[in-house]
């Protein structure tokens, strides 16, 4: 499904604040001698200012800040080494606690001086038992021995693959980078691939390593490597941080990386480059609730006074899946939602292994099942709906719906019409918050409607996708997404007066979620419809590669990289793959992105790619480069959006239509333009009203004229060629070219409507002149 960025999102970033380590590295370098001075000095520039803004990599809903890491600094594992204790003093002094629990954000309280000292002085001297101990204990082990005793930390007991890989301890992960480069290759290797393999095995492990900030110092790792397997495996850490979130500080230091110096690439730049073939492909909410699964975690929903059952309901929330660490599938019943009086009668929707069981209990009733079969795979966002159709005289139905298509259906013979209040409403969890029943996973918004929802409207908010959370008030907000007949649905009131709760992860305050539906609809409630997170559960707020241009100023940032096709890397070679990797991503987030098409339409983009594929060697215009400009014509031709026939055309003038970007390509890459233009763009003939085919025809024919030619015109014709001061195609092969051109220029010929002056004109000119 394709991640779109709404027009009416508004996205914020925090302003950074960059400290500076310049005197801080002064005074390590002053002898043994002075180590009670350099102490006391390390200790007063580790002052905190309490009006500093630091942008957090996630943040609750509350925005507060968590405290940015200052750069780290080179630590000893001398023994009798008298400056490490220094050393690993400033190093940590700096260093705030991470939190660990359940919010990914610290506020900064404001304290006097002598408090700040006394506690930046304490925390250093326990980091510094803790990292020296840390690289005494690994100094003389095997690196199979070390890299388990140094994952031990991390997971506060055995490490093991199955059963205890959920990382607990965020700030020994980020102390274990402080202290990286002082291992052996061999050993960074080890550490990183399990590293990588627990982050993609689970998301409480990916939310884990952006709680260290590992992210900036992992970059700088980079620059100082050496060995080209550690190189890879810490570009896919960076790739792995960044399938979760990119925040605007975080694109800075990858755009700066990537920032040639005196025309040369910085070391293993170009391998960062992998990075961006990832970034489209992020499927997701922004925001979402985390659920670790762990006793006492779930959200609580106030009493409800009556169930609105009389028009019928529909439950409805995206989900995702991250499976418990240690856990016993025979054993575990996660429940979705619990939504019963105290004696335990109403609705609930459990997992037991693949199978999705929704039950409803009912006084002097037996308890009704409904078992919905169905993968669902972990890591994988799924939209569950569950429509209820009351029938007053008749059976009422439950229509079950995962991703917008409806899976089953069945039928019950009563409702529950209980006097009891429904005081046990939870989220995620059972009333006994058992650990066996709680959720492990992340859920997006999560919406009550007091009304059967149509096929229709269910397919619609499976349209707007994970990221919506909305009211369904403003119709414009899903103006490029839905079709005529769904937004006439969704957006008529009634499904707006219909929401009975509307709980999401920005609607957040601390562990209260705010109530989120219209205050001018009914309340069902007995008193305030906020519910509260429990305390092992927390809302988050990552930042989409979509949602950081945005802050940033748009794609245009990615266009100067266009400009260093040309420069050296460190061995003096050039790679002549950045060009593909960097316009194969440019057409995914296109495709993917309604906002990102405005961002190309208004600022030229083809037009300034264009100018820099004309300047650079044609070697970077390969087949693929060519294959992705396809794709993404074939995108523009099919889609219905009112920026498709623009973007075209500006795709054609400025990129398909400059001879002098393809004249010295290879002519394999020629070939291949000139047949996919004159065998197949050619079925697309109810596009061709929209790039204006005149002018087509006669920039086709001046490609003939001045680039394509066969005999020097130049002592014939009376016009001086381009094209002949490189290596050009053979006679055979322009040939060749020709006649897929002409057949091409005769399309353009035969569907223009009648015979328009301007391309007569250009035709006999062209006649004329050439020979």
């Amino acid at each position: 499904m394709s991640t779109e960025i709404k027009d009416n999102n508004d996205v914020h970033s925090n302003d950074e604040v960059n400290q500076d380590n310049n005197d801080v590295s002064q005074e390590i370098n002053q002898p043994p001698s002075s180590e009670n001075e350099q102490e006391e000095k390390i200790i007063q520039e580790s002052s905190v200012d309490d009006k500093q803004e630091i942008e957090p990599p996630l943040l609750t809903s509350n925005n507060n800040e968590f405290p940015s890491e200052t750069p780290s600094i080179d630590v000893s594992n001398e023994k009798d080494d008298d400056s490490t204790a220094a050393t690993i003093s400033e190093e940590n002094s700096s260093a705030l606690p991470i939190s660990e629990e359940n919010s990914l954000v610290l506020p900064v309280y404001e304290q006097d001086n002598n408090t700040i000292d006394d506690t930046v002085q304490s925390e250093s001297l326990s980091q510094h038992d803790n990292t020296h101990q840390l690289l005494q204990t690994i100094a003389d082990k095997s690196n199979k021995e070390a890299s388990l005793t140094i994952l031990n930390t991390l997971v506060e007991g055995d490490f093991d693959l199955d059963k205890n890989y959920i990382i607990q301890k965020p700030k020994n992960l980020h102390e274990l980078f402080s202290i990286f480069n002082k291992m052996s290759s061999s050993l960074q290797a080890e550490i990183l691939s399990v590293l990588i393999g627990i982050m993609r095995k689970s998301e409480r492990n990916l939310l884990a390593a952006i709680d260290a900030q590992i992210y900036e110092k992992a970059l700088g790792l980079l620059n100082i490597i050496d060995d080209d397997v550690v190189a890879d495996l810490l570009v896919d850490i960076l790739t792995v941080l960044t399938t979760l979130t990119i925040n605007v500080n975080e694109l800075k230091l990858l755009l700066h990386y990537l920032k040639t110096e005196n025309r040369i690439w910085k070391k293993h730049a170009v391998k960062l480059l992998n990075i961006f073939k990832n970034l489209p492909y992020r499927h997701g909410p922004d925001e979402f609730f985390n659920f670790p699964g762990r006793n006492g975690s779930g959200i609580v929903l106030p009493p409800i006074k009556i169930w609105p059952y009389q028009n019928g309901f529909t439950i409805t929330t995206w989900f995702r899946i991250d499976p418990v660490a240690n856990g016993v599938i025979e054993k575990e019943k996660p429940y979705l939602y619990w939504f019963c009086t105290s004696k335990g009668h109403g609705y609930t929707a459990h997992f037991v292994g693949n199978c999705l069981v929704i039950s409803y209990s009912k006084l002097k009733e037996k308890t009704f099942q409904h078992c919905i079969q169905y993968e669902f795979k972990p890591r994988e966002w799924y939209m569950i709906t569950f429509a209820h159709q009351y029938q007053r005289w008749g059976k009422s139905s439950i229509h079950c719906y995962i991703n917008g298509q409806i899976v089953s259906n069945t039928h019950f013979p009563w409702s529950i019409e209980s006097g009891d209040l429904f005081d046990k409403c939870y989220i995620g969890c059972t009333p006994d918050r058992h650990d066996i029943t709680s959720f492990s996973g992340q859920l997006s918004t999560f919406y009550l409607f007091s009304i059967y929802l149509e096929p229709l409207i269910v397919q619609g908010l499976y349209k707007l996708g994970p990221a919506y959370k909305n009211q369904f008030k403003f119709e414009n907000e899903s103006a490029h997404v839905l079709f005529e007949a769904q937004r006439k649905a969704m957006y008529d009131g009634k499904l707006m007066n219909s929401i009975v709760f509307n709980y999401n992860p920005i609607a957040c305050e601390e562990q209260l979620v705010l109530q989120a539906a219209p205050k001018t609809n009914v309340s069902y409630f007995v008193h305030t419809a906020h519910a509260q997170m429990l305390s092992n559960v927390r809302s988050v707020i990552t930042y989409s590669i979509y949602s950081t241009l945005h802050s940033v100023g748009g794609i245009q940032v990615f266009f100067p990289l266009f400009g260093q096709l040309d420069h050296q890397q460190i061995d003096d070679s050039i790679n002549y793959n950045v060009c593909s990797i960097l316009l194969s991503t440019l057409c995914e987030l296109i495709e993917r992105s309604y906002t990102i098409q405005h961002q190309m339409l208004n600022s030229k983009g083809f037009l300034t790619i264009g100018y820099h594929l004309e300047k650079a060697s044609k070697q970077h215009i390969n087949m693929d480069v060519l294959n992705s400009l396809i794709s993404l014509t074939t995108f523009f031709v099919k889609i219905e959006s009112k920026n498709s026939p623009l973007l075209l055309k500006q795709l054609f003038v400025h990129i398909f239509f400059n001879p002098v970007m393809w004249i010295y390509c290879s002519v394999d890459v020629q070939m291949r333009l000139y047949t996919y233009l004159a065998t197949e763009f050619v079925t697309y003939s109810e596009i061709y009203h929209l790039i204006q085919p005149i002018s087509e025809i006669i920039q086709t024919l001046h490609t003939l004229k001045y680039f394509y030619w066969i005999v020097d015109p130049s002592h014939r014709s009376g016009f001086k060629p381009k094209g002949s001061d490189g290596n050009r195609p053979t006679r055979e092969q322009i040939i060749e070219m020709r006649r897929y051109m002409l057949l091409y220029l005769k399309q353009l010929v035969i569907i223009s409507t009648g015979t328009q002056e301007a391309e007569l004109q250009g035709i006999l000119n062209y006649l004329h002149t050439v020979q």
